[in-house]
């Protein structure tokens, strides 16, 4: 279920909900009725699509807060201070960005090496015998 079904199956349950439109109330929605007993699977697949859609804005705006301040002219190291305890340091600010730009980083399978390639999938040509 993607964000647009997931509004639409919330509208049918209870449209008051979708009125205020804000993730948190649609998702303070689905908390409370989880109280009530078991979640549907349509009622899991709508939570969880909703929280990928407000991760997915989070994303948004932070990429634009880490693009502001380096286009103001903060290093990388001045950025990490300007967020506080958030980042601790210039590398964790520049990996930040990075997975940012690329939300495929934010996961891993556990069987990659350093420097991103799975042992004997280097680029090398075949050798030939």
């Amino acid at each position: 279920m993607n964000y647009d079904e997931a509004q639409r199956w919330i509208e049918r349950i209870d449209p008051s909900v979708t009125r205020d439109r804000s993730l948190a109330a649609q998702l303070a929605f689905l908390a409370e009725r989880s109280k009530e007993g078991a979640l549907t699977n349509d009622a899991a697949a709508a939570w969880y699509a909703l929280v990928q859609e407000m991760r997915r804005q989070a994303d948004y705006y932070e990429r634009g807060l880490i693009r502001k301040l380096r286009s103001d002219g903060m290093t990388w190291a001045k950025v990490a201070d300007a967020v506080q305890a958030q980042l601790s340091s210039r590398q964790a600010a520049q990996a930040k960005w990075k997975r940012l730009l690329d939300p495929g980083r934010r996961t891993t399978t556990g069987d990659m090496r350093r420097g991103g390639r799975p042992k004997g999938t280097g680029t090398r040509p075949p050798e030939s015998g």
